[in-house]
């Protein structure tokens, strides 16, 4: 079954040479494809975490390898998402360092024999993981398209049009992308910590324990509340956004990252 994450590296790989290639020479014939061949690794991906759940008994996230090579799966997923809604040809090139790396360090120390500690033996950690790592690649996307944004922006107003000013989406594109993707993020978000809750509460018989990572995960959702909340009520929206989907960002890595206290289990 090990060869199926090794195609999927490989594949993930090959489409993010052809991403570049494409984004450099501004040919469509290589992003289509990349996304053919992500397509066809995220398909084995999947393939792959099927089959790793039924070996197991259990949804494949309750270790580092398991969790880094799910973690790939929900990146590629929302690289696909996305340019499949806005067509960005820019976004592989960006997006799949990430995916292809967190599969290959999974695949490097991947444990075969690995016991489950008894607080994970419940179907709430599995749903609570699973969002988790979604609001995390949503995130991911927001810190991009604020990456893109600022970009623009800058090469708009020194009207010194450069290398990346005619490979980049527009301002207003960017903007609508951090606009959905942190949206789905803090929807996802909020609900890892409702469902680690009740998963704290069975596991600990406590709601919450102010533990580093619950205590990580609630600055990062207050961060995209006040986002998500300014952005429908004030009509934020430009610079300001990027910024603050950027800062986001840097706290869900440090959310990620977190892996003391209650939960040492990664």
């Amino acid at each position: 079954m090990g060869w199926l994450l090794s195609v999927t590296i490989s594949l993930y790989t090959l489409g993010l040479l052809q991403s570049i290639l494409g984004f450099y020479q501004k040919r469509q014939t290589f992003v289509k494809i990349a996304l053919i061949l992500v397509a066809v690794g995220f398909a084995c991906h999947t393939l792959f975490l099927i089959s790793l759940s039924l070996e197991r008994g259990h949804f494949p996230i309750t270790n580092l390898p398991e969790a880094l090579c799910f973690f790939a799966w929900c990146i590629s997923l929302s690289f696909m998402i996305a340019y499949i809604r806005y067509r960005i040809t820019a976004l592989g090139a960006f997006i799949l360092p990430l995916s292809s790396v967190l599969a290959m360090v999974s695949q490097v120390i991947w444990e075969e024999n690995h016991s489950i500690p008894a607080a994970l033996k419940s179907g709430w950690v599995y749903f609570h993981s699973g969002v988790a790592f979604l609001a995390y690649a949503a995130f991911f996307l927001t810190f991009v398209s604020g990456i893109f944004y600022l970009v623009q922006e800058n090469e708009l107003k020194e009207k010194n049009f450069r290398f990346l000013y005619f490979r980049l989406p527009s301002l207003q594109v960017c903007d609508e992308l951090i606009r959905h993707a942190s949206f789905a993020g803090f929807v996802s978000m909020t609900l890892t910590i409702v469902t680690g809750a009740f998963w704290a509460q069975q596991a600990w018989g406590r709601f919450w324990s102010w533990d580093p990572k619950e205590t990580a995960s609630l600055i990062t959702w207050t961060i995209y509340l006040i986002l998500v909340n300014y952005r429908l009520s004030n009509g934020w929206c430009g610079r300001r956004v990027a910024y603050i989907s950027i800062v986001g960002f840097v706290s869900t890595l440090f959310t990620f990252g977190v892996n003391w206290g209650l939960h040492t289990y990664l």
